[in-house]
């Protein structure tokens, strides 16, 4: 079987980073597996996927979905700019494969993201099936084709969607959901495991692990601690981990950080290349996104060992109950702040929620889970 992964940007990101796990786990259940994968070009995973035994192939392309930024007067460039690229890259990714990769060999296309088409073209011009992985909802975004999610039914054998709020968004999008499957993404169950939890007199150590930018929430966090009465946030720790994409934005939140006089307390790690296995070092998680396909970090967070705080959107309410973290109503800081402070008056929580969080992920969202059903997946394409 020769399986031809579609990549999309790097593993600072959680689709990339999810690719790169599954692939690892895939070609380790079926040694016999032929794996190549198509990079953009400037990728730092180009030797990683060699290390494992991968081909690799990098290319120039741009997607054609692409997000409208926060400031929207940079719109009409970003429009200008990246259809330059995405133009240029349909025409030439396509060419450049066709010269360097054997195309006959190729049993399944799996595309790795609903950002990017260049795996459809291929699947259509070479009549390929076409497994497309969407991983994310695609709200506020643009495309450059005209009728994407009509050219997306009709170039998919497969849509594999990553959470049943994912599934749903898109077929209300359009999306045929005779080819649509949920299945879960994969966290690996290595990741260490909490195994000492807070008495009385440690401070609790909160974090929020993710890429910081607005739908991100990490405003939410600084502000719901702002509320908070001296004596409520004394014994709190809070620190954020992740890279910018907006420097405005990191700087409006280190405004907020010294008006409520929170320097002590609040923490920018920046980016860490791969932070999974410090995240047993803390008490709770915090996710407060405006939206997810599916939350890796939620699951992360879950697999360490630690209950999590997040947001009440959906795909949230899909992976966390009462046994294994609290919600509060997405925007609210006010509520926000009550489950923190719930949480510091039930410290014996920290442990109940923590112990049962890594139990329903290993159960629930593992790679090998994961891996098995994408696989299964494969056979039923290639029976076909």
């Amino acid at each position: 079987m020769h399986i031809l992964f579609i990549s999309d940007g790097d593993d600072k990101y959680g689709a990339p980073r999810s690719m790169k796990e599954f692939i690892k786990s895939l070609m380790n259940f079926d040694k016999k597996i032929k794996v190549s994968v198509v990079l953009v070009k400037g990728s730092d995973l180009e030797s990683y996927y060699r290390q494992l035994g991968c081909l690799t192939y990098t290319v120039l392309y741009g997607a054609h979905y692409q997000s409208i930024p926060e400031q929207h007067w940079k719109l009409p460039f970003k429009f200008l700019i990246r259809g330059t690229k995405y133009l240029l890259g349909r025409c030439g990714g396509i060419y450049y494969l066709n010269k360097k990769l054997d195309l006959d060999s190729i049993d399944i296309i799996h595309a790795n993201s609903s950002r990017e088409d260049l795996g459809a073209m291929l699947a259509l011009r070479y009549n390929k099936p076409l497994i497309w992985h969407i991983r994310e909802l695609g709200l506020d975004c643009f495309s450059f084709r005209r009728d994407y999610i009509h050219f997306m039914n009709s170039s998919a054998t497969k849509f594999i969607l990553v959470s049943e709020a994912a599934k749903a968004h898109w077929i209300n999008k359009g999306l045929n959901e005779d080819k649509v499957i949920r299945i879960y993404n994969g966290i690996s169950t290595k990741i260490n495991a909490k195994m000492e939890y807070i008495n009385d007199k440690d401070k609790i150590k909160l974090l929020m692990l993710g890429c910081i930018y607005e739908a991100k929430g990490q405003i939410q966090i600084i502000e719901a601690l702002g509320l908070m009465k001296e004596k409520e946030r004394k014994n709190l720790v809070l620190d954020i981990v992740g890279g910018g994409r907006s420097n405005a934005y990191i700087k409006k939140l280190e405004k907020l950080v010294n008006k409520y006089g929170l320097s002590s307390m609040v923490n920018f790690l920046g980016y860490c290349d791969d932070f999974s296995n410090q995240i047993c070092q803390y008490d709770c998680g915090i996710m407060c996104s405006r939206q997810e396909g599916f939350g890796r970090v939620t699951v992360e967070y879950m697999m360490a060992g630690l209950p999590v705080i997040a947001s009440d959107i959906a795909a949230n309410k899909e992976l966390i109950n009462s046994e294994t973290g609290l919600l509060y109503h997405v925007g609210d800081i006010h509520s926000l702040k009550e489950k923190i402070v719930y949480l510091v008056n039930h410290r014996d929580l920290i442990e109940k929620m923590g112990r049962k969080a890594r139990e329903y992920a290993q159960t629930s969202f593992s790679t090998e889970i994961n891996t098995e059903l994408v696989y299964n997946e494969y056979l039923k394409i290639i029976r076909k």
